[in-house]
């Protein structure tokens, strides 16, 4: 993550009694990327996109828009593609979901609400949904119609070229019995609706491209259904997309909306100070509080669905250049033992989160685990040093780290990325601590990328432990719970973590329509990956974000964030001042 990162999917609520409603997660990204919006965000750096150095230059120049026309958004990141089966950025998301629509969206309370959809019914077994669709028109002109939503899933299925499949994996066949219905049909009761996930998509420009082409298709001219039309993307300048006016939907407002790129979030931050933007969605800690008096300014904190942790390298792969003994749960326990989650918060956060737990975080809501503080495997140096003596590592011979029965020293390789400010501080700290209870770790930050290969590296990963994050693609607990599957060595599973009764309780949830039963089972596995240590997650962080209040009115604080989250909407009802 190449600065602070607060954010990176979409989601909503899931309502009691019926089927688990979710969106998706981080964008879609290829496997050594795995949905990381935090290879991409946290702390202050140059951007390294061609254009970076005319960034100010476009600032300039855009905030010249009627304040009263133009929602004005600044940022430091751009996207990396217009193509939504492809993308694997936030900032990509952020923009196409104002230009494609869902069936299904969420509203300012992340609650469902109809999208191209009007409504939606399960069957009495869970096993199919029927959508009845509105009538709506292309930007191009051309007319919406079932086949659209049709292809829209069929083409994510059999082509398997995006990370909407997993929303598609019990899919057995799509109907599209009249114009204005879609069917889909699935071999098991489906807690996560699929609908509010998937963009739909315009057959009779995406149909006649194989799973190559897609990969290739830059979708340079995005054309959708939604309410508003892209315009231009000046690449390491800004994007602009026009109000739709043709949108079956309420009008917005805003008759523009630009997003302006900006060298670092420090210069983006002072943008927004002196008015050459109306909104901020991502601002490190240390800058956000200097917003706090500013005027015409106001900073928000908001609860977020992201965690950043410690991973441990747990491979069974004989190919693995990990150290053997973190696959000791013992000295796995020892290391969280030894980690205090409320200082990290308060030294790399300065105190804008929440302390680290269970693999959902706190924004979750009752979906969320809270371990009670007794039962935590946490800030207590002295039952580290017990558990290492019951299994057997020992300080010997005067040395200060801790050996084996058979005299291999716990020494261990940590990585961060060099970028990643609050990463790099909570590594030392980590660093720190271990060495207090007889574990010695060896710090070394390399870039983005860099991390994400070596920790991606399946065929053989050569690393121990890492800092790095996640931030959930949906409210659904689905998509969290399912990183550490078996069948996601390759793709999202960053630890190599593989067992058979975990799998089993993420099945059972996934297909668990009653409630109450569902949540039962998600803090089961909850716990049960908790216990295993293989992830050590080390806090929930706040969305910190800022607006002006002299441009635009009626922002609305969101879970997630009032924008670059799984609702649209404050775009949509926000009103000119």
């Amino acid at each position: 993550m190449a600065m602070w990162l607060s954010h990176p999917c979409r989601a909503g609520g899931i309502p009691r009694g019926a089927p688990g409603l979710g969106l998706w997660g981080e964008r879609g990204m290829p496997a050594e990327s795995s949905r990381r919006e935090f290879l991409r965000r946290a702390g202050v750096i140059a951007l390294a996109a061609p254009g970076a150095a005319v960034a100010l230059d476009a600032c300039s120049s855009v905030a010249t828009s009627a304040k009263a026309s133009t929602i004005r958004v600044g940022w430091a990141i751009e996207p990396d593609t217009m193509n939504p089966l492809t993308t694997y950025s936030t900032e990509a998301v952020e923009v196409l979901q104002l230009v494609y629509d869902n069936l299904i969206h969420y509203d300012l309370q992340l609650k469902p609400e109809p999208g191209l959809a009007s409504s939606w019914s399960y069957s009495a077994d869970g096993k199919s949904i029927t959508y009845k669709l509105r009538s709506a028109k292309w930007h191009d002109g051309k007319p919406f119609t079932s086949a659209d939503a049709k292809f829209s899933f069929d083409v994510i299925q059999s082509k398997q070229v995006s990370q909407y499949a997993q929303w598609v994996t019990n899919l057995t066949s799509t109907e599209a019995p009249d114009a204005s219905t879609l069917v889909l049909h699935f071999s098991k009761p489906q807690a996560f609706n699929p609908g509010i996930a998937v963009p739909i998509l315009p057959a009779h420009i995406w149909q006649n491209m194989s799973a190559a082409d897609i990969q290739k298709f830059a979708n340079a001219k995005p054309v959708g259904t939604g309410p508003y039309k892209f315009v231009n993307w000046k690449k390491g300048q800004s994007i602009e997309i026009a109000r739709n006016d043709g949108w079956w939907g309420t009008k917005p407002a805003a008759q523009k909306i630009t997003w302006i790129l900006f060298q670092n979030e420090d210069v983006m931050t002072q943008s927004l100070r002196t008015g050459a933007v109306d909104i901020c969605p991502e601002i490190p800690p240390t800058i956000w509080e200097g917003l706090k008096g500013a005027q015409n300014v106001k900073p928000v904190s908001l609860q977020s669905f992201s965690f950043h942790h410690i991973g441990i390298n747990v491979s069974d792969n004989p190919k693995s250049g990990g150290n053997p003994l973190l696959k000791d749960l013992a000295v796995r326990q020892a290391l969280s033992y030894a980690v205090d989650r409320q200082q990290l918060v308060n030294v790399a956060l300065a105190g804008h989160g929440l302390p680290g737990g269970a693999l959902l975080p706190a924004g979750f809501g009752e979906w969320h685990l809270d371990i009670p503080a007794d039962k935590q495997l946490n800030a207590n140096p002295a039952k580290a040093e017990a558990v290492l003596d019951a299994a057997g590592y020992k300080l010997r011979g005067g040395s200060k780290v801790r050996t084996s029965a058979g005299g291999k020293p716990l020494s261990f390789r940590l990585i961060a990325i060099e970028s990643t400010s609050v990463d790099v501080a909570a590594a030392q700290l980590l660093r720190n601590a271990c060495a207090k209870v007889g574990i010695q770790l060896t710090l070394t930050t390399l870039d983005a990328n860099s991390l994400g290969s070596t920790v991606y590296n399946s065929k053989a990963p050569n690393w121990d432990i890492f800092v790095w994050g996640w931030d959930s693609g949906v409210y659904d607990p689905d998509y969290m719970l399912g990183i550490v599957l078996c069948n996601q060595i390759g793709s999202n599973n960053d630890v190599y973590y593989c067992n058979r009764h975990y799998d089993q309780l993420y099945n059972e949830q996934a297909t668990e329509l009653d409630h109450a039963t569902r949540l039962s089972l998600v803090h089961e596995a909850q716990q049960y990956y908790y216990d295993a240590a293989a992830y050590i997650i080390m806090w929930y962080q706040a969305k910190l974000q800022g607006y002006r209040t002299d441009t635009w009115k009626g922002w609305t604080p969101v879970t997630g964030g009032m924008i670059l989250n799984f609702t649209r909407d404050n775009y949509l009802k926000v009103q000119p001042v």
